[in-house]
């Protein structure tokens, strides 16, 4: 009997196996499909920002333009979820498959911007409606900030049971309209257009955390990026000792080389990133800039893998030792560099892309990663046009893990300014140390790890100290090859004495030459 109903329970489950879509949320991509890259009007940045974000969530991403779409491509079994991104309005550009596909589709579905479908429509439940040519504030969290003037945009209307996210009023006196910005009804989501930076960043991320259920609150992170072995070290560790003395947690993004590493130059960078892990602060090895490094030499995976090794293996033996790598976003979307590059931290800065880069072997697909931080910039958010200051809204938390940078300074009032901005913030600042998750590097044969403020190589614990691993006094060869260093560095002392030395002589001339010529005409 038992035998029997055991047989008669196992039909029945494979009867309703069919029915079932399958539920692998963690290995599943999420489809981005955007229309144009609209290059004219800068449009790639606002992919790399939706890329970005999305990463930041934890999600794998594949990328495909409209155009490119290919029929059956979106299905229940191969993505857990579609975000259109509509990038050039006015080309109001179509794919009749992609439109089906998605129709059909039963996942989760995001649309950013106009061009909105019958389909997408009945399933927020709403119509829409138009406004053109209008100045908008957006207003969250009792915050107001003024945005871009709008030339067109397309807004729900009769939204019922939906989520809000942030609400947009118009300036028409008299005619004055109160639209929401984010909308989600169930697993369908609408944003009418896609910020950059500003308050609109808070409500895109809540919207997509909730939409992707991985909600959590976090901190923002502050780093000081662009430090490089040229960098004024000088005005680093001024900088460096102002956060500390505040009791400021940060990150920095910093470059190593594999050039000239005995020189006393090289000793001294090193030991100023080792000062920033005892001053609270954690290192975000740089990425290699792969279009100035790596001139008149093959992009390949054997290069890549021997140049991070190498500069990984330089820092650790400086006492150096970074938590995670720091990246520009096209890193991950290429198939050399996201795999052998990316894949060996656990926790990566995705920074901005740059105007211009290499394309090694570009992929659609990008990777996951335990923690990646969406970058922006500290200045912008002190630059946004709000009633609050959003460097001062403590109040504003960031749902997914957000970083705000700060570039290096080069010169005293850069760095003065990046002070004054730092301290008169407000933002309760993400500290690494005080984490339960570990941090971790696996390179080569080598495995590092942060946790509760602790470094690890290969399980062994490091003791960090502020011995400072630079010679004082140099040896006759190390002299010799740092000598026009250390010219260059004291180049401006060197002619300010020059300029002097020639004045006072000139004087001295003249003075000669006034008594020259009045002697003169005295009687002898």
């Amino acid at each position: 009997m038992k035998r029997y109903l055991l047989l008669i329970c196992l039909s029945i489950l494979s009867i309703l196996s069919i029915h079932i879509p399958v539920q692998a949320d963690d290995n599943r991509p999420v489809l981005l499909v955007y229309d144009s890259e609209n290059i004219y009007y800068n449009g790639s940045k606002k992919i790399d920002s939706v890329q970005r974000m999305l990463t930041a969530d934890g999600l794998k991403i594949k990328a495909v333009m409209l155009e490119n779409y290919r029929s059956g491509e979106l299905s229940d079994n191969k993505y857990r979820g579609v975000v259109t991104l509509i990038n050039w309005q006015e080309a109001d550009l179509s794919n009749d498959s992609f439109t089906h596909d998605r129709a059909k589709f039963s996942g989760t579905k995001l649309h950013i911007g106009p061009n909105l479908q019958d389909d997408e429509l009945e399933g927020l439940h709403a119509k829409k409606g138009m406004i053109i040519r209008q100045q908008l504030t957006l207003s969250d969290d009792g915050i107001t900030e003024q945005i871009p003037y709008t030339n067109r945009m397309e807004y729900l209307v009769d939204v019922a049971g939906s989520d809000k996210y942030g609400v947009l009023n118009t300036q028409n006196v008299g005619n004055q309209k109160t639209l929401p910005y984010g909308v989600k009804v169930d697993s369908n989501a609408f944003l009418p257009f896609w910020n950059t930076s500003g308050l609109a960043v808070n409500c895109e991320e809540k919207l997509i955390a909730d939409l992707f259920n991985t909600k959590t609150d976090s901190r923002p992170l502050l780093v000081i990026n662009n430090v490089t072995p040229t960098s004024n070290l000088e005005y680093l560790d001024k900088l460096v000792d102002d956060l500390y003395r505040n009791n400021i947690p940060f990150a920095v993004s910093a470059t190593n080389v594999e050039g000239n590493t005995n020189q006393f130059a090289y000793k001294k960078y090193m030991y100023s990133l080792r000062m920033i892990e005892l001053k609270n602060g954690i290192i975000f090895m740089r990425v290699p800039y792969l279009y100035s490094y790596y001139t008149g030499k093959e992009i390949n995976a054997q290069n890549l893998k021997a140049t991070m090794s190498e500069r990984l293996q330089l820092m650790v033996r400086s006492g150096v030792y970074p938590t995670g790598l720091s990246t520009p976003n096209h890193w991950n979307q290429d198939a050399v560099l996201g795999k052998v590059g990316l894949k060996s931290a656990s926790n990566v800065l995705l920074l901005p892309d740059p105007k211009t880069y290499p394309k090694v072997k570009q992929t659609d697909y990008s990777q996951e990663f335990d923690k990646a931080y969406y970058v922006m910039s500290l200045k912008d958010l002190d630059k946004a046009k709000t009633t609050v200051s959003l460097t001062k809204a403590n109040n504003l938390n960031y749902t997914l893990p957000t970083a705000l940078n700060i570039k290096m300074p080069r010169t005293l009032s850069e760095l003065r300014k990046v002070e004054k901005s730092v301290s008169r913030s407000e933002l309760n600042w993400e500290n690494p140390a005080a984490e339960d998750n570990s941090r971790e590097m696996n390179f080569a044969k080598m495995k590092l790890e942060y946790h509760a403020g602790t470094y690890f190589v290969n399980g062994n614990e490091q003791n960090i100290s502020d011995t400072a691993p630079v010679q004082k006094k140099h040896k006759h060869k190390e002299y010799q090859e740092t000598g026009l260093n250390l010219i260059l560095s004291y180049q401006g002392k060197f002619l300010t004495v020059f300029i002097l030395v020639t004045l006072i002589g000139f004087v001295l001339l003249i003075y000669k030459g006034r008594k020259v010529y009045w002697d003169k005409f005295k009687r002898k």
